[in-house]
C-alpha cells in the first residue's frame, strides 16, 4: 500500500507540473466588452473581442479601448463623423491568429449599411462595407491589431425601422452614461492576470490530491 500511495503521489505531482504551464498560455479576450463614449450622431456603439490569444509568459493580453478624443481610422472620409472608434493592441507577448469583433449599434440600426474603417499599425488602411444584423450588431474578423472606426448609414435603414437612440442593451453590454466608458470582462479568466480560472483550479485540486498523498506515505513510513 505504502509504495502504490508513493507512485500515486509521484505520478500526480508529475502531472499537474505540465497542466500549470499550459494553463499559463492562455490568456483570451473572449468576452471583453468596452462602450464608447457618447457620439454626436447619437449612435451608441460597444465592441466586444473575442478569439484565441496565447502568452507564452501568460502575461500578454489583448487591449481594447474607445479611442481617445479626437483619434480616428486615417481613411475615415472629409466630413464623415464616426459612430465611433475603438483601439486593439497587443501588450507583452500575445500572439493571435485572427480575431473577431462585433460592434453593438442597436437593433433599430437592422439592415442598415455600416462601414467600418480601419487603420493598421503599419500605417496600410482599408474598409469594410458590411450590413447591420437584425440584432444590431455588425460583426468583421481581422488579422492585425488598429483603430477601427464604424459609420452606420442612417439613411439606409429600412422603412419601419425607427432611430430613437439611446441606450443599446443586450446579454452582455449594456450602454453607457454621462460618456464614461463601460468595460465588462465576461471570460473565464483570472481578473488580475487574463489567465484562464478553470485550468488552474483543477490543477490546483490534482496538485492538493498528489500533496495529501504524499502526506499519507510519510505519516506511514513515520510510524514504522
Amino acid at each position: 500500500m505504502k509504495k502504490f500511495v508513493t507512485l500515486l503521489a509521484a505520478a500526480t505531482l508529475a502531472f499537474s507540473a505540465p497542466c500549470i504551464a499550459l494553463a499559463a498560455q492562455f490568456n483570451s479576450p473572449s468576452g471583453t466588452t468596452v462602450t464608447a463614449p457618447s457620439s454626436p450622431t447619437g449612435v451608441q456603439v460597444s465592441m466586444t473581442v473575442s478569439g484565441d490569444v496565447t502568452s507564452a509568459s501568460g502575461s500578454g493580453y489583448i487591449d481594447a479601448e474607445p479611442a481617445a478624443s479626437g483619434v480616428q481610422a486615417d481613411n475615415v472620409p472629409a466630413g464623415v463623423t464616426p459612430d465611433a472608434s475603438f483601439t486593439v493592441e497587443a501588450v507583452g507577448d500575445a500572439t493571435f491568429t485572427e480575431l473577431t469583433l462585433t460592434f453593438s449599434v442597436g437593433s433599430q440600426y437592422a439592415g442598415a449599411n455600416a462601414t467600418v474603417y480601419i487603420t493598421h499599425g503599419d500605417g496600410t488602411s482599408e474598409t469594410r462595407n458590411v450590413t447591420v444584423a437584425a440584432n444590431g450588431t455588425v460583426s468583421i474578423t481581422v488579422d492585425r491589431l488598429s483603430v477601427f472606426s464604424i459609420v452606420v448609414d442612417k439613411d439606409s435603414v429600412p422603412a419601419g425601422n425607427q432611430t430613437t437612440g439611446g441606450q443599446t442593451t443586450g446579454d452582455k453590454t449594456q450602454g453607457n452614461q454621462g460618456g464614461s466608458t463601460v468595460k465588462t470582462d465576461t471570460s473565464a479568466t483570472s481578473p488580475q492576470t487574463g489567465v484562464f480560472v478553470a485550468p488552474i483550479a483543477a490543477v490546483t485540486a490534482v496538485a492538493t490530491m498528489g500533496a495529501a498523498s504524499a502526506a499519507v506515505a510519510l505519516r506511514k513510513k513515520g510510524s514504522k
